[in-house]
């Protein structure tokens, strides 16, 4: 059974998302571990606005309300850690088992369930999550089914609505916010923290704006000054960075830092040396963890807006794309149907998987003792493909219907897994002397 943990920017704040975020070092410890009967498969998701885990689960029959519980528990002490962790998680997290996980991670990549609607970004970074997860060994048949029918569904959305029309990602949002609060941007001194995804958009739409002082920052020097030369700004060294945010306007930080790197006491220091400590200063903080130290909410003149602050104006945004919503829905749920009808067939396949195996074995034997290798393999294949052609139908309606296979598969796999046994040859009956 499909099941996902989800902390989100819908039913967490920040600073809760920051807490339980799926840094680097938890995912490496995640996909390290050793797999086990409950959590078969593995695939982390980290964004700037969520942390969610999809996994699938076996072991006592998922399907069941005690068997969801346990596997979702599992999960949560996986990512946590420790028992009290996994607790805490559990109390704020998002659980969903079954479809309802599908129909999420569509929905996540077409763009439906982004803080920006039709978030240009987030395909690209589930894809990004999918292949870390590939090259680790932990998605399995469904998961890799399961995110492959996730990027055609945020493809074929972007390319057959309008849900993808306009400004959609938070990096554009962000400059548009700036832009709202200054009026005009040829003026003002921009700072752009971090290079990667993120800062690129955020700069990119800053000189759309119409932003001609645009400071580039990074900790590799080689990525700022390609996108200073890309955006006509210039690039700083990242030893600079609080005087370079101290003499700026706005300050836009974008790093996958897993603390802040624009701090309280070394931004305090360095804007009364610059003779700017009165100056207003907008924080744009687009990073989870967060990249702005909150203290610096209490400095006078500077003002902090983190992803939840800017989840206000991006409503307003989403009316322009409201319209293709119904197209965009209709599309997921018919990458949708299509998906739940693999994981029928696959269900059914798996509990008959014991008898196929055991009459493949069996026919192939006694067709090549009776005609030759090349007849048993092409006849083996026929016979029993019509022997389980009903059983097969039976089955994948069962699982249409929502019946759990769990016990019928465990019946098939006592009865028929495993070497086929020997028969054993009764005594000869000993002649008597005549």
């Amino acid at each position: 059974m499909l099941i996902s943990l989800a902390v989100d920017y819908r039913h967490a704040n920040v600073a809760t998302r920051e807490r339980f975020h799926l840094s680097d070092a938890r995912i490496a410890k995640l996909y390290a571990r050793e797999p086990n009967s409950v959590i078969r498969e593995l695939v982390c998701v980290s964004t700037c606005n969520r942390s969610e885990i999809y996994a699938w689960a076996g072991g006592a029959d998922p399907a069941t309300p005690a068997g969801f519980d346990h596997a979702i528990t599992a999960l949560a002490r996986a990512w946590m850690g420790s028992k009290t962790e996994a607790r805490a998680l559990l109390a704020v997290a998002k659980k969903r088992g079954g479809l309802d996980v599908a129909r999420r991670i569509l929905r996540i990549s077409s763009g439906l369930d982004s803080q920006v609607m039709g978030d240009g970004q987030i395909l690209g970074q589930l894809r990004e999550s999918y292949r870390q997860a590939d090259a680790a060994g932990t998605a399995g048949s469904v998961l890799h089914r399961l995110f492959d029918t996730a990027m055609r569904t945020g493809k074929r959305v972007a390319a057959e609505t309008g849900l993808h029309a306009g400004r959609r990602s938070v990096g554009a949002e962000a400059a548009a916010h700036a832009h709202q609060r200054f009026g005009n941007l040829a003026h003002a001194r921009v700072v752009v923290v971090g290079c990667g995804k993120t800062g690129q958009s955020v700069a990119r739409q800053l000189q759309k704006l119409g932003a001609r002082d645009i400071v580039l920052i990074n900790r590799s020097m080689p990525r700022a000054l390609t996108l200073a030369d890309e955006v006509g700004g210039r690039a700083a060294p990242y030893e600079a960075l609080h005087v370079e945010v101290a003499m700026s306007d706005v300050a836009i930080a974008a790093t996958a830092a897993s603390e802040p790197v624009v701090m309280y006491q070394q931004l305090r220091t360095a804007r009364e040396n610059c003779g700017t400590a009165t100056y207003p200063l907008l924080l744009l903080d687009l990073s989870m963890p967060r990249n702005v130290d909150p203290a610096l909410g209490g400095v006078p003149g500077v003002t902090i807006a983190d992803l939840d602050a800017l989840h206000i104006p991006v409503l307003a945004a989403e009316e322009l794309r409201k319209a293709a919503v119904p197209a965009a829905e209709a599309l997921v749920e018919a990458e949708l149907e299509s998906f739940v009808e693999w994981v029928s067939a696959a269900a059914a396949r798996e509990a008959i998987r014991p008898l196929a195996e055991a009459l493949t074995e069996i026919c192939r034997r006694e067709l090549t003792f009776a005609a030759g290798d090349e007849v048993a393999e092409h006849a083996t294949s026929r016979i029993v493909a019509k022997l389980l052609a009903r059983p097969m139908t039976k089955l994948r309606t069962a699982v249409a219907h929502g019946e759990a296979l769990h016990a019928f598969t465990m019946t098939l796999d006592s009865l028929f897994a495993g070497p086929a046994p020997v028969p054993v040859k009764a005594p000869r009956a000993k002649r008597r002397a005549p």
